[in-house]
């Protein structure tokens, strides 16, 4: 009986010692843990703000452009044929330069606006002609002069030196048609996907994909048949679609 309280108080002690020494344990796994995850926080914030604020980049690649014409007529005098009217695709060089800003929401993405010019003009391509009866009506000539884009882009980083982007807008393009080259105004919609990457302090390199829907748009006029003192006149409708691959350079501000 003598034995069981020095016993009780020993055993009290070593179970005080274990409990102290697991507190201290894990305050420490706890000190190391939190500026480990700090130090993650801060990478993902450094990704994101490296791709933050204005830019500018040049590009250069390939483009495709067709058009597509319906209700096609011509008048000879007081008479008006309808005559169906068929256009070749466009392809040609393309060259954007554009302007724009990204804002980093998150650690995981960012929003942009840009706008962007393309001043390269596009093939010139045939488009329609017709015979009617014992005239010849010669085929008109379409060429796409120049457009330019208006966009909003959501940035993912990868991590600080690399990003993936896409980006819809608001497109307007320039285009020649027919006999007396009149100005045509498309206006649609654009999406594109990209990727850029940085290849020395604020210079990045990038890739681009965009389709562009130009919308519709009605032409008409009136030209003299070559070689004659004979007039007619001519109306359709015409819409347009293109898309281009763009490999390109530019600058972080």
């Amino acid at each position: 009986m003598t034995y069981r309280p020095t016993r009780l108080r020993y055993n009290t002690r070593v179970l005080g010692l274990i409990v102290l020494g697991a507190s201290a344990l894990l305050c420490e796994a706890s000190a190391q843990s939190a500026p480990t995850a700090q130090r993650t926080n801060r990478t993902q914030v450094t990704d994101s703000a490296s791709f933050g604020g204005f830019y500018a980049q040049v590009g250069l690649g390939y483009q495709s452009f067709t058009p597509n014409y319906s209700d096609t007529r011509y008048t000879l005098g007081t008479t008006t044929y309808g005559a169906s009217t068929s256009a070749a695709t466009s392809q040609s060089v393309a060259g954007t330069v554009t302007l724009g800003y990204h804002y980093p929401v998150s650690s995981g993405f960012l929003l942009g606006i840009g706008a962007e010019l393309s001043p390269i003009p596009g093939q010139s391509i045939s488009v329609g002609g017709a015979t009617i009866g014992n005239t010849s009506i010669p085929a008109a000539t379409f060429q796409l002069n120049n457009s330019y884009n208006l966009f909003a882009s959501l940035m993912f980083p990868v991590d600080k030196s690399a990003a993936f982007y896409g980006k819809v807008g608001y497109n307007k393009a320039n285009a020649s048609f027919g006999p007396n080259a009149d100005s045509l105004g498309y206006a649609g919609y654009s999406f594109g996907l990209g990727y850029k990457s940085y290849v020395s302090g604020n210079v990045f390199a990038y890739i681009e994909a965009n389709y562009v829907n130009y919308g519709n748009v009605s032409a008409s006029g009136t030209a003299y048949i070559p070689g004659t003192s004979s007039a007619y006149s001519y109306s359709n409708n015409s819409s347009a679609n293109a898309y281009n691959i763009l490999y390109g350079i530019g600058v972080r501000f």
